[in-house]
């Protein structure tokens, strides 16, 4: 028997193991654009339960009121966002605002939470750089450079429309 037959492989080829990481990686190349559209297809439907959620609310407390939560309660106090937390079932964090007092005067707790129904998982998380504003919340009736105070930000906001702020 000739020396070349009784000798066995014993492992892959260069060749062989190149074209094997070749098709791997094409297949991966395939799967990670359908990955990546499934999870926003994800975020997507969470962005609208948000918005859904929030539609809600603002219903409930025209029911409640008989009027829209106004855009804000008073000239630098709480916005809609803050009036509609009872009917976002965030009772306790409504009551850790004082709608006497101004933004400004509030406790770092009310003016820090975020709130995820108010974040659009395509854009940002809640608890993600930056999770606070941090420029231009000065108080407008104190010094002109007054200490910055940081707020809970949103990816919503409302339309005050024509007839002013508070009404």
């Amino acid at each position: 028997m000739p020396l070349s037959s009784r000798r066995r492989r014993a492992g892959f080829t260069l060749i062989e193991l190149l074209v094997v990481i070749s098709i791997i990686a094409l297949l991966m190349g395939m799967l990670l654009p359908a990955v990546q559209q499934v999870r926003e297809a994800a975020n997507r439907a969470s962005c609208q339960n948000n918005l859904k959620q929030i539609g809600l609310a603002m219903r409930l407390y025209e029911y409640d009121h008989k009027t829209l939560p106004p855009s804000r309660y008073s000239a630098q106090g709480a916005t809609w966002a803050v009036l509609i937390f009872p009917y976002m079932e965030q009772a306790s964090l409504f009551q850790s605002w004082d709608l006497n007092r101004s933004y400004y005067g509030q406790q770092d707790v009310a003016r820090l939470s975020a709130l995820t129904n108010y974040f659009c998982p395509t854009r940002r998380r809640p608890n993600t750089a930056p999770g606070f504003s941090i420029s231009g919340d000065v108080d407008s009736t104190g010094p002109a450079n007054g200490p910055q105070v940081p707020g809970a930000l949103s990816d919503y906001a409302a339309c005050v429309g024509s007839t002013g702020m508070f009404t």
